[in-house]
This record gives C-alpha cells, sequence and structure tokens, in this order.
C-alpha cells in the first residue's frame, strides 16, 4: 500500500509539473512514432519492483506549417515558352494554294501558371509575342489593287529565285487549362484559347531579275485586328508538340466590284519548349 501511495504521488506530481526525477533506474526504454513517445522505467534505486509509464503527444505544427508553405510556393510560377511551327492555311481560294512546309510560325512569351493545392490542374495565362508567315509556292506572287483588295497572280518568267508571303505580327494572350497524368506524372495536356492583337500585317514579295535581287512589301493589307486560335499541348518533360486551329480568316470580310479578299485560315503543328 505504501508503494502504491507513493507511485500515486509521484504520478500526481507528474502531471503537474511535468518533470520527474528518478535515482538510478534500472531499465529506461522510450519508444517514439510521429505522432506519441512512450517513456518506460523499470526499477529504481531501493526498489526493483518499480514501474512507471508516460506517453506524450508529439507537436508537429512547425514542420507541418513548412510543408504547406512550401507546397504554396509551388502552386504559383511563372514560365517562359517558345514555339516553332509549320502553318497549313486552308480554305484558300481555287488554284492558290499555300506553300505548307514553307508557311511557319515561331512565338515565344511567358506564362503565369497557378496550380490548387495537391490538385493535377493549372491554369495559366500569359503574353506571346507572334510570328507568322504564309507563303505561296515558287512563281506566284501576291499583290494588292488599287481597292485594297488582295489578289493572287504569276510572277514574269523571267524573274528567278521568287519568294511571295504574307506577314502577321500579333501579342497573344493564352488561356490554358493544364491537366497532368498523375500528381508525379511528367506528361500533360493543356487547352484552350488564344486571343491575338494583330499589330502589323504586310506583303512581303522578293525576286530575282537579271543580276538584280528585288524586295517589295506592301502595307495596308486590310487583316482583322483582333482573331482568336484554339490551341492543343502535349507536353513530356520539357519538350512538347502542339496544334493550333484559326477559324478566322486572316484578312477582313471586303468587296469590291464583285472581287473580295480571299478568306483563308490556318492550321498549324510544331514544337513547343
Amino acid at each position: 500500500m505504501a508503494l502504491a501511495s507513493t507511485m500515486c504521488v509521484t504520478a500526481m506530481a507528474t502531471e503537474k509539473n511535468d518533470t520527474v526525477v528518478f535515482s538510478s533506474p534500472t531499465k529506461v526504454t522510450v519508444m517514439t512514432n510521429d505522432s506519441v513517445q512512450k517513456i518506460k522505467v523499470t526499477g529504481k534505486k531501493g526498489d526493483e519492483n518499480f514501474r512507471y509509464e508516460k506517453t506524450v503527444a508529439i507537436d508537429n505544427t512547425k514542420t507541418s506549417t513548412k510543408v504547406i508553405k512550401k507546397l504554396a510556393e509551388d502552386d504559383e510560377k511563372w514560365v517562359l515558352d517558345v514555339g516553332y511551327g509549320w502553318a497549313a492555311p486552308t480554305n484558300t481560294p481555287d488554284g492558290h494554294g499555300f506553300a505548307v512546309f514553307r508557311s511557319n510560325e515561331w512565338f515565344f512569351g511567358v506564362r503565369y501558371c497557378y496550380t490548387p493545392k495537391g490538385a493535377t490542374q493549372t491554369y495559366s495565362t500569359g503574353l506571346w509575342c507572334d510570328w507568322r508567315s504564309y507563303v505561296v509556292p515558287t512563281g506566284k506572287v501576291i499583290g494588292k489593287n488599287a481597292d485594297g483588295i488582295v489578289g493572287f497572280s504569276k510572277f514574269s518568267e523571267n524573274y528567278k529565285k521568287t519568294e511571295s508571303e504574307i506577314r502577321i505580327f500579333s501579342l497573344s494572350v493564352p488561356f490554358l487549362f493544364t491537366q497532368k497524368f498523375g500528381k508525379d506524372s511528367n506528361t500533360s495536356f493543356s487547352l484552350g484559347p488564344v486571343v491575338n492583337f494583330n499589330l502589323r500585317g504586310r506583303i512581303n514579295n522578293e525576286w530575282t531579275d537579271g543580276d538584280y535581287e528585288m524586295e517589295e512589301s506592301i502595307k495596308g493589307i486590310g487583316y482583322r485586328p483582333v482573331t482568336v486560335d484554339f490551341m492543343g499541348i502535349l507536353k513530356y518533360h520539357g519538350l512538347g508538340l502542339y496544334c493550333k486551329y484559326s477559324p478566322m480568316s486572316v484578312l477582313k470580310d471586303k468587296t469590291v466590284d464583285g472581287v473580295e479578299n480571299p478568306k483563308f485560315k490556318s492550321l498549324t503543328f510544331g514544337l513547343f519548349f
């Protein structure tokens, strides 16, 4: 009974002061996991039958806070985008097709990406500088008449090394939704619209006439100031493939005396970094 009373008093002191001193314990066992720590004392000086056990909860608040903070930082970031592709204009006037592998697009810019904590979906937007070039086959030429209507014809047979193209420069704003194939996956698919603010458009013609190299630049071709594309990107690690479809005609709808601007759209495939 005396021993029981002594142990009871000791335990009460432990609960109140949270400090217990044992003189020459025979054996001390400490067991720890992620949430609790258990201390077991067997025997002490003058009492080999003494037993004491204490379970203490471990506070992981600081560690958890650091992890949560790190995850929050990883959820928001800026990325650099670079792309190069080959354009295939569609809906072109009969007999006036474009040269697919000579028509191209390249762009670069930045995007702000936001990923909700623990999610595999990312939402992003940014700003790209975009250059597009629509080239007609060798021997054909693009021009503009007095009414501002763009048309197609042929270079003189005496001209050599001919090249004719429509060039468009844009500031583009992408709005992309990205889905990763698992939290630890390196593969993702992005989809969304790209709004193009077309700032500059012109026709550029080059040819060689005998010993002379000639170049002609035609402004005021009546391009649309704003167009919308739809873009898809399949990416693995840092390398991706993209497809972009432009359902809106590059040039404005315009008709004078029955002659109208050519209405053509474009489909582009390329590499995305």
